[in-house]
């Protein structure tokens, strides 16, 4: 029966250890957008825009050392609003710092006729601060754009943040 309630006990501190880092996080911060434009010839340019972003994400535990966490992030750059859809994976480099890498998904909100949707690889390092704040630093490049519109167009993305986890 000793055996049995120290096996409960032990369960339930991994539970609650584990429920811990798992969770919805609300996130905020600056972005920088650059934008780089190639036509081949005399017209090419390269812009860079600094704005904000907003938005959340849940946090998922696979395992002691890697987490998943997918994200739901609005950017807001002078002209050129964005809906980001990043997938990343982190790595527990320790108990409080991670690196992180995965696609992201990017959309234009933008009134544009064709090249709207997008497609990153995305990587950065995040710290967490406490059982609920955390902030990251990821950069996402530009890897496929569909459309005539991103043969011409890169859009890579630095975004600097900090967020809220609800555990």
């Amino acid at each position: 029966m000793k055996k049995l309630f120290i096996a409960f006990v032990f369960a339930i501190a991994i539970t609650t250890s584990i429920s811990a880092q798992e969770g919805l996080a609300v996130k905020a911060g600056l972005n920088n957008v650059t934008v780089d434009v190639d036509t081949g010839g005399f017209f090419d340019a390269s812009d860079s825009e600094l704005g904000f972003f907003i938005g959340g994400g849940y946090n998922f535990v696979a395992s002691e050392t890697f987490d998943i966490e997918p994200s739901l992030l609005f950017s807001f750059v002078d002209e050129l609003t964005s809906l980001y859809i990043p997938i990343m994976a982190k790595y527990k480099i320790s108990d409080a710092f991670n690196v992180q890498a995965g696609p992201q998904i990017n959309y234009l909100l933008e009134d544009l006729p064709d090249g709207e949707l997008g497609i990153d690889l995305a990587f950065g390092t995040g710290y967490q601060i406490d059982d609920n704040w955390f902030v990251e630093a990821r950069y996402g490049i530009q890897i496929s754009r569909g459309g005539d519109f991103g043969d011409l167009v890169d859009i890579n993305t630095l975004t600097l943040g900090a967020g809220y986890r609800f555990n």
